[in-house]
């Protein structure tokens, strides 16, 4: 994994060149500030290149989901998530941790994950209600239960999905009543969570 910092000449590495009998294809991921942490100062990396396996593939599976059009709720939390891992073992001074929110604004954003579970809500939103920015909601969030808001809302429409599917909904409908894009990316959710597509759930509930 390539980190290049702001201002810096991109160029593909001699590695990779061999490898790619002279030609490489690079893939750029801008990074939009307002992401990052605030705090002491913007984070410095004092290498071009990281042996990261796990966050590798996590940047994989992040192309893999665009590619497959998850939403973009689920997508900007895997990329903010990665972000946290990138930083918290690569960076200097990646900023003082901000305080996390207080449970009244953290009971809003639930609140709202509940009463917009069949909605492609953004994590913009959320963080307009909270009154924060987008990674310090994440951070809060998980601290206060368990998981980031984007993992909460699959496991409140899987919940409501195996319901519907045990009292005879068809996987179709089911997908679109939750406000999933189709049926494939409900199988994706169910097989991640539990094992199983949504149709081998129904079958064994029937």
């Amino acid at each position: 994994m390539t980190v290049i910092e702001p201002h810096e000449v991109v160029s593909c590495l001699e590695q990779d060149k061999v490898a790619a009998d002279g030609q490489a294809i690079v893939q750029l991921m801008f990074i939009d500030a307002g992401l990052m942490p605030v705090g002491t100062g913007r984070p410095r990396f004092h290498e071009v290149s990281y042996p990261d396996r796990s966050l590798f593939n996590g940047i994989a599976a992040l192309h893999r989901g665009m590619a497959h059009d998850e939403d973009e709720f689920y997508l900007e939390s895997s990329l903010i998530r990665l972000l946290t891992v990138l930083l918290a073992r690569h960076a200097d001074a990646p900023g003082a941790a901000s305080p996390t929110l207080r449970p009244r604004a953290l009971r809003q954003v639930r609140e709202m994950l509940h009463s917009q579970l069949n909605s492609n809500i953004k994590l913009d939103d959320l963080a307009a209600v909270a009154g924060c920015s987008k990674r310090h909601l994440i951070r809060s969030f998980r601290q206060a239960y368990g998981v980031p808001p984007h993992h909460y809302r699959t496991l409140l429409r899987l919940a409501r999905a195996k319901s519907m599917l045990a009292a005879g909904r068809s996987v179709a409908e089911t997908a679109a009543e939750l406000g999933y894009c189709d049926q494939s990316q409900l199988n994706r959710h169910f097989r991640r969570e539990f094992g199983m597509s949504a149709g081998g759930y129904a079958r064994t509930v029937r």
